[in-house]
């Protein structure tokens, strides 16, 4: 089994709504998915914790450097700034070539750091909200996102 260089794995937001860019000038990237086991544990379970199955949800974390130039505008900060100051609900994919995770989600959180010496950078955390989906790419080895980008 071959491992998978975590360079060939980017988040891809929507471009116009019609297109995925991925986040410009990114250095990390992480899809988290978990479930709620909600605790139905009463006398009669002899001591033992008992769950069920709960709500399912999503999360998206990455890491990118700052660039002022007009190229970078697109995929930067300044356009998931536009997304978290209008709470647009944005339409996110995750993976590489030949597979992604594709989902809806909402910017919960952007942060911007300069330290001493160093590029700036900037962060942030999307969150699901819906579905989260398994799918194929297209014919131009970027995402197809299933179903319509509205």
């Amino acid at each position: 089994m071959a491992a998978i260089n975590g360079t060939d794995l980017t988040l891809f937001i929507p471009q116009d709504g019609s297109a995925w860019i991925p986040i410009g000038l990114s250095k990390s990237c992480s899809l988290s998915i978990s479930a709620d086991t909600p605790d139905i544990s009463t006398k009669d379970s002899s001591g033992w914790s008992e769950v069920i199955a709960g709500m399912k949800s999503f999360t998206m974390d990455f890491e990118a450097l700052v660039s002022l130039t007009d190229d970078a505008s697109a995929n930067g900060l300044l356009p998931l700034w536009t997304y978290f100051s209008t709470r647009t609900k944005i339409k996110v994919a995750w993976g590489k070539e030949g597979t992604y995770w594709y989902g809806d989600a909402y910017i919960s959180s952007l942060e911007e750091s300069a330290e001493a010496e160093q590029p700036v950078s900037f962060s942030g955390s999307l969150t699901g909200t819906g579905a989260l989906t398994y799918g194929n790419q297209g014919a131009t080895g970027t995402p197809t996102y299933p179903g319509s980008f509205a």
